[in-house]
């Protein structure tokens, strides 16, 4: 019990250390500063251990900060959810699908250029650039026998560069514009609810936010602490307002939302470590060459869209980022971008990987398999 309390207390203080680190880049006045200077700090303190300072974490933090983190940004996007987004996304599926098949097709290029030049594998290349997420590509790595600390490394990296670079990017490119979009304005929360007071739909809205989360587990939808906290607050705000025909107003602090994003960004940098990069300078070296190369693409794919269907170039960038739905419907809510569009292009991309990826993977394992066997064969002929 004592050693379990004793790493309680180091992951609480690292997530500190972590957050001043946040509130560092937020004063700076940098788009997602929170998550950003989280995610910076974790790195550093994960792969230096500076035990002057307290930090003994080996092995990143427990996965339960990680959903926490993804528990109160779902409540926040569902209470933003409003049906003009939606309805940009059903009138340019079209679209939105061609751009996500146009950005998996590009991380197939990534990976076959790992292939070429480094020393991993194709199926190992294939996997760790694939636009899936560090949680579930590795997954796949394991179960065809492909280089799992590879895979995970890879795209643990090319999170971190997305994260880093593109809400930095749309900020000047917006700033230079001459434009407000990232102005830092105070948060106005809207107290006016049902009796008067919003305090009491709070717990409600948690417990439908849990429900939902349970039920995406059941389900297994991506990111489910994410996207069924969503959901849920979504059913239950739509339920109440077609029953008692009134707008339901809870309160959630802004102050919620930066918690979320330090723990968010902490999880992530704390996941790195010195291991993953023993052997593998060509490896990252030619991965960060096609991250590079696969966000400007996304980019230039982003503004096309943008072009096309008038949604703001912000939510184009962040919705086709080659991130994933939690990093970037963070940098959404942030950046003050439609964060529904962009979790719904997140998530439909992610589904879209898991449907085709696994059975190309395992077509592409059983190949090489053959392909060894033959040369075997041939061998012992």
């Amino acid at each position: 019990m004592k050693a379990k309390t004793t790493s309680f207390l180091y992951q609480v203080w690292f997530i500190v250390l972590c957050g001043l680190g946040g509130l560092l880049l937020s004063l700076l006045g940098l788009p997602i500063g929170w998550m950003i200077g989280s995610l910076i700090f974790a790195c550093i303190l994960a792969l230096l251990q500076p035990r002057k300072l307290g930090v003994n974490l080996k092995k990143g933090l427990n996965r339960y900060w990680f959903q926490f983190g993804q528990f109160l940004l779902g409540i926040e996007l569902g209470r933003n959810v409003n049906s003009s987004v939606m309805n940009i996304f059903q009138e340019n599926w079209i679209t939105v699908i061609i751009v996500i098949l146009t950005s998996i097709f590009f991380s197939f290029g990534t990976g076959l250029l790992l292939y070429r030049y480094s020393r991993a594998d194709k199926l190992t290349g294939l996997l760790a650039t694939s636009p899936g997420g560090v949680a579930t590509m590795p997954a796949i790595a394991e179960e065809v026998g492909a280089n799992i600390g590879v895979v995970t490394a890879v795209q643990a990296m090319r999170v971190f560069l997305v994260v880093t670079i593109i809400p930095v990017v749309l900020f000047f490119i917006v700033n230079n514009n001459g434009t407000k979009e990232f102005v830092n304005t105070p948060i106005v929360e809207n107290y006016i609810g049902v009796a008067g007071n919003p305090f009491i739909w709070t717990i409600p809205i948690m417990f439908a936010a849990l429900i939902g989360t349970f039920i995406g587990k059941r389900i297994k939808i991506p990111a489910p602490w994410l996207i069924g906290s969503l959901l849920g607050v979504i059913i239950f705000e739509s339920l109440f307002s077609n029953i008692v025909d009134k707008t339901l107003t809870f309160f959630w602090p802004h102050s919620l939302v930066v918690i979320g994003q330090i723990l968010i960004g902490t999880s992530i940098g704390s996941r790195f470590q010195k291991s993953m990069f023993i052997g593998l300078k060509r490896v990252l070296a030619v991965s960060t060459i096609g991250t590079l190369l696969l966000i400007v693409a996304m980019f230039f794919c982003a503004y096309i869209v943008s072009v096309i269907t008038g949604i703001s170039l912000v939510t184009s960038v962040l919705a086709f980022a080659p991130a994933g739905v939690v990093e970037m419907s963070t940098a959404a809510v942030s950046l003050h971008a439609d964060s529904t569009f962009v979790v719904a292009v997140q998530t439909l991309r992610i589904i879209m990987v898991l449907l085709l990826m696994p059975p190309f993977i395992k077509f592409m394992h059983k190949r090489q398999v053959a392909k060894k066997e033959k040369v075997g064969t041939s061998i012992v002929g």
